[in-house]
């Protein structure tokens, strides 16, 4: 009896392993370039597996898409705007536009703002142009353009809001399997 009970704790235990390192596969983050860093942010664009998202209809299903692309974009030490290094950046319009290098095709689109277990970002489910190389810019609008006010006070007073500004990076497009 009690090799039995170890015997199905161990394949309880394997089997559970076995589903986190599924779920971690299932989440895992490729790179679309290096990150950059402009106006006191670190810009960084990823793609994962398409997720299903709220509210439904907002954006292209996973079902009928390719990827999950993301602009993670955050805070430097000594932000102007008030906000701490490592801290995101919430009411940016954030736009994209892909263009596969090797055929010529392109499409473009808008982030939505929304939040993951590994915290808030801008992102779309998007359907890819084939496999190959790709380029995509980013143009990321300051939150003055949704209205989002800022102290101008002497005592409480932040910076300036920056331009808006694009970020182009190149990367090779492998379907996740």
């Amino acid at each position: 009896m009690k090799k039995l009970l170890t015997g199905c704790l161990m394949a309880g235990l394997l089997s559970g392993l076995s589903l986190a390192a599924y779920g971690a596969e299932k989440m895992k983050e490729y790179p679309a370039g290096e990150e950059k860093e402009i106006n006191h942010m670190k810009i960084a664009a990823v793609y994962l597996r398409p997720i299903d998202m709220e509210p439904r209809g907002a954006d292209l299903a996973a079902s009928q898409a390719d990827i999950h692309l993301e602009a993670d974009i955050h805070a430097l030490k000594g932000n102007p705007n008030g906000f701490g290094a490592g801290e995101w950046i919430p009411y940016l319009t954030v736009t994209y536009k892909l263009e596969n290098l090797d055929t010529g095709a392109k499409k473009e689109g808008k982030f939505m703002p929304m939040v993951a277990k590994d915290g808030p970002h801008y992102g779309s489910n998007i359907k890819m142009m084939g496999a190959g190389n790709y380029k995509v810019t980013y143009t990321i609008d300051s939150p003055a353009k949704q209205g989002f006010g800022r102290h101008t006070d002497a005592y409480s007073g932040v910076g300036k809001w920056f331009q808006t500004f694009t970020v182009d990076y190149k990367f090779k497009y492998v379907p996740i399997k």
